[in-house]
């Protein structure tokens, strides 16, 4: 007999929250891929952050941040612009496939309606649909399919009532309650979940990224050929892609297990694990195991051995797993990366602080959306059937998110994006990795310890509870979060990166949230355990908590004091290092402190030794101030904060990478709260109090000695002397990636306002034959020439080129020195380059190349020079990535410089329009006896400096003669 109906299947919330944000990254990836390929959008863009980039190299360290920031402002805004239309427009289409996708549903049904007429499968789909207490517009209606419909289904118009796809072989067994039943109450499981119409869009999702994607990835192949950051960018694209693909698929499994369990709450289960069963005999097994794996990632439906196994164990606890867990963290992390890019470009001014902000705030919510409601509900289904609740799963999940999706941001980062994870270096982008992978975790763990305080106030029947712990999770996180940023941005500078975690994390006003954890846990345990009865004090400051919590102020608290009496400090220096370790000494005691009440509870809820660990860091903290306040020290809020603020943070990090190992530890089972046992009741008075001395009081006092004496000056970090805290970090945060797609702005480059060109003598010393050290130090020498923010390239061709017409390929080739290279007897170059920003659009590089030759260097050289130059005033060339440059030959003046000297210009210039890429080259020969000195600067996208042409050439002839 059916039973009646009971609570709907559980809510999919998190799962479509999840889908939403890893579209929006994908739309914003797509957005930005189209940006950077329109180049009449992309150039002033680009030309405007890249100037302004480069002026830093120029500006004092402490001032980088404020002139950024002024530089900035006046920078537009369209790459936001863009990557949020990307998103909008991605979202739009997947609104639009709750529309397309029930239309085609529609549409491939249209040729059974009033195909089959069974009215007792009708009537008796009526009478599980009242006894569902499905009216109105939730009443599904039923449509009888033939082949080659074999499974039912469910389908449904926004505003309509869904309609019931069943298969008239199921149909026709309306008497037999063992096959029809099960079958229509997993459909109205569905129903009565309300997502009937919302499943239609996920079922198109995979027909929805790729489009995407491909529209301004096809505009750059079109524009411009293919090349190596469009693919990083394509790449990075596809990996989101299939993620949501992974999300999606994810998410219909997890509804179809809901709708199976729905049917064992009516009283189906068992003849649906029949049918199940039957439907697993005549699967065919996979080829392989890797096929099978990547079936079920991909699959809709989990697999008849999946559904039987959920089945069987209908208690088994599912939600806030390892797989949640895992997509939780990965799509925090993707949509973090997606926020930080998307803030910095609509807000450059603000890029010192709000990006990370927006950033962090936006990890803390989907951890605490999206895998804190799942969390609670394991929580008290552990609580209620008595079992062990796993938490390793989602601890484990959460760091394999973290860990893989922060190497794929640092692998593919967005092309030309200030990047949230912008490291090249692969031990750094390792570490960042790793400290992302303890943070997460440390977050999710202090989320499991929420989630367990939460279960305690379930017999409360209040959800106040459950809404105060999902925005203490949010807060809590995006205080775990907050170094993230900062710390994968500075850790090149250990200097900045400690002075920023010693003087501007604890003064940062959002840590405050995390205030919100001690706080309700502590709420959460005095109306839980709240106690009674007149012995309630003694018993309570006889606990393990309460003297381990005595001890460790009595023994840091006043080694810190004893040590400020016995060694007061004599200079600001000396006052910094003690109160640094006294910080230090502090957060350790209320770890110490966490980690002995650990050991002692018999529960594995952290509730009360993470209350206990607070409290010894907050009272040792104050001791020293309360001695400085009674000895005339610094008192007042000030003094207050200094001394109680940085260790409680410190301790916040410790925690969290403490918690989720003490989730871990082995615990008796006991699913019913008890108080913790007293030492004075389980062994003589005596053995007790040595028992807590040697579990607290000896590691208490080898810590304040260790801290306080070998280590305090090994771990002292000084006042910033540049610009204070803030102004180091900031200006060692502003990252230097790599070079963007090559473009240039609307508008032509020209070169410098004419100067003189130098002009120097030859000796005869200087054009003696050169051994291949001396070549080096000729082509070195030209260092000296060019501004010391100019950084050293490889100095080279860039490979084969087409030339047309042919009569330019000896100009364009150097082919005129072709007929003395066989007497080349030592050569050196040199390249260097300016300095250039995170898009890399203006740009000037100088290639140097000294050779020396057996034979002086024949005049004729110079006569084929100037043939191939007059026969060429134009040509264009063809690079290996297809796109086309042209050329426009010129001569300016050659210096007087050597026995004699050459000189060809040429004008380039790639597109048409608003994406027209402009610049201008200087090619300069020198001949000193058996010497040649070649010279060649382009400037991209800005005028052609002149002065460093003729600065790098008499460097180079200056340094041909002897020492």
């Amino acid at each position: 007999m059916t039973a009646p109906a009971g609570p709907p299947p559980a809510r999919l919330g998190w799962t479509y929250l999840l889908v939403v944000a890893a579209l929006s990254a994908i739309g914003i990836s797509a957005g930005d891929i189209y940006f950077l390929a329109d180049r009449s959008l992309h150039l002033p863009w680009a030309l405007a952050v890249d100037e302004c980039e480069r002026m830093l190299a120029a500006v004092e360290p402490e001032r980088a941040s404020a002139v950024l920031a002024e530089c900035l402002a006046p920078v537009p805004r369209q790459r936001g612009l863009v990557m949020l239309g990307g998103a909008g427009v991605v979202l739009a289409c997947a609104l639009l496939l709750l529309l397309l996708v029930p239309l085609l549903d529609r549409w491939r049904l249209r040729r059974e309606r009033d195909r089959f007429d069974v009215p007792g499968a009708v009537a008796r789909f009526d009478a599980l649909c009242d006894r569902d207490r499905l009216v109105g517009r939730h009443r599904p209606r039923l449509l009888i399919v033939g082949p080659p419909f074999r499974q039912a289904f469910t389908t449904g118009m926004p505003g309509r009532r869904p309609l019931v796809v069943l298969p008239a072989a199921v149909a026709v067994a309306y008497r037999d309650p063992d096959r029809f039943d099960p079958v229509v109450q997993h459909e109205l499981a569905h129903v009565r979940a309300g997502d009937v119409t919302l499943v239609s869009a996920v079922r198109g999702l995979v027909w929805l990224p790729v489009p995407a994607v491909a529209v301004g990835a096809l505009v750059e192949v079109f524009s411009f050929g293919p090349n190596e950051l469009l693919a990083r960018a394509l790449l990075r694209a596809l990996l989101l892609s299939v993620l949501v693909a992974v999300l999606g698929a994810l998410l219909m499994r997890v509804r179809e297990r809901e709708a199976d369990l729905h049917v064992v709450r009516a009283g189906h289960g068992r003849a649906l694990a029949a049918l199940l069963r039957r439907a697993g005999e005549q699967t065919a097994p996979p080829e392989s195991r890797l096929l099978a794996f990547l079936r079920r990632a991909f699959a809709r439906h989990p697999g008849p051995a999946e559904r039987g196994d959920s089945l069987e164990r209908p208690g088994r606890l599912r939600e806030g797993g390892l797989a949640q867990a895992l997509a939780v963290a990965t799509v925090a992390v993707v949509a973090m990366v997606a926020a930080f890019e998307v803030t910095s470009e609509l807000r450059p001014p603000a890029r010192g602080w709000l990006p990370a902000l927006v950033a962090v705030w936006t990890g803390a919510t989907l951890l605490g959306g999206a895998l804190m409601p799942s969390l609670v509900r394991r929580a008290e289904a552990a609580r209620r059937t008595a079992r062990e609740a796993d938490w390793w799963r989602p601890v484990a999940g959460a760091a394999a998110g973290f860990f893989v999706s922060v190497l794929v941001a640092v692998w593919f980062p967005v092309p030309g994006g200030m990047g949230l994870f912008l490291i090249r270096d692969g031990g750094a982008s390792l570490a960042t990795a790793i400290l992302a992978m303890t943070l997460g975790t440390g977050a999710v763990g202090l989320c499991v310890v929420l989630a367990t305080a939460l279960a305690r106030t379930a017999d409360t029947g209040s959800a106040r509870w459950r809404y105060l712990g999902y925005l203490a999770a949010v807060g809590v996180t995006a205080s775990v979060l907050w170094p993230l940023p900062v710390v994968a941005a500075v850790q090149h500078d250990p200097e900045a990166l400690w002075a920023w975690l010693v003087y501007a994390l604890p003064r940062s006003g959002w840590l405050l949230p995390a205030l919100a954890l001690p706080a309700l846990l502590a709420a959460c345990r005095w109306f839980t355990d709240r106690p009674s009865g007149p012995a309630t004090a003694p018993t309570m400051f006889r606990s393990v908590p309460a003297r381990a919590v005595a001890l460790a102020v009595l023994v840091c608290g006043g080694g810190a004091v004893l040590h400020t009496r016995l060694d007061p400090p004599g200079t600001l220096a000396e006052s910094l290092r003690a109160l640094q370790s006294r910080w230090l000494l502090c957060a350790l005691a209320g770890l110490l402190v966490l980690l002995v009440t650990a050991a002692y509870a018999r529960q594995r809820h952290l509730l009360g030794p993470l209350l206990a660990a607070g409290t010894a860091t907050a009272l040792a903290a104050l001791v020293p101030y309360l001695h400085a306040l009674v000895t005339g020290g610094a008192a007042g809020p000030e003094a207050l904060r200094l001394h109680l603020v940085a260790p409680l943070v410190w301790l916040l990090y410790l925690v969290a990478v403490t918690v989720p190992a003490l989730l871990l530890r082995p615990v008796g089972r006991n699913p019913e709260p008890e108080p913790e046992p007293e030492l004075a009741s389980a062994r003589p008075a005596a053995l007790s109090r040595i028992a807590s001395l040697t579990r607290v009081a000896l590691p208490a006092a080898v810590l304040t000695v260790v801290v306080l004496g070998p280590v305090a000056p090994r771990l002292y970090t000084p006042l910033p002397v540049r610009g204070g805290v803030a102004g180091a970090v900031d200006a060692g945060s502003v990252p230097r990636p790599e070079r963007s797609f090559v473009v240039g702005p609307a508008t032509s480059a020209t070169t410098t306002p004419p100067v003189p060109m130098p002009t120097a003598a030859a000796t005869p010393a200087a054009g003696r034959p050169l051994g291949d050290a001396e070549t080096r130090a000729v082509a070195g020498a030209v260092r000296a020439a060019v501004p010391d923010s100019w950084t050293v390239r490889a100095s080279g061709t860039g490979g084969e080129s087409r030339i047309e017409p042919a009569a330019c390929r000896p100009l364009a080739t150097d082919a005129y020195l072709g007929a003395i290279k066989p007497g080349v007897r030592s050569s050196a170059k040199a390249g260097y380059a300016s300095p250039r920003g995170r898009v890399g659009v203006a740009s000037t590089t100088l290639d140097v190349t000294v050779t020396s030759y057996a034979e002086p260097v024949p005049r004729s050289v110079f006569d084929a020079a100037d043939a191939a130059r007059a026969a060429c005033q134009r040509f264009s060339s063809a690079g290996a990535g297809g796109s086309l440059v042209h050329f426009t030959v010129g001569a300016r003046p050659a210096p007087l410089l050597g026995e004699q000297s050459w000189r060809v210009d040429y004008a380039l210039s790639a597109g048409s329009g608003q994406g027209r890429i402009s610049g201008d080259s200087a090619f300069v020969l020198v001949r000193i006896g058996h010497n040649l000195v070649t010279v060649y600067l382009s400037a991209v996208m800005e005028p052609l400096d002149e002065r460093i042409l003729g600065a790098a050439l008499t460097a180079a002839v200056t340094a041909l003669d002897p020492p």
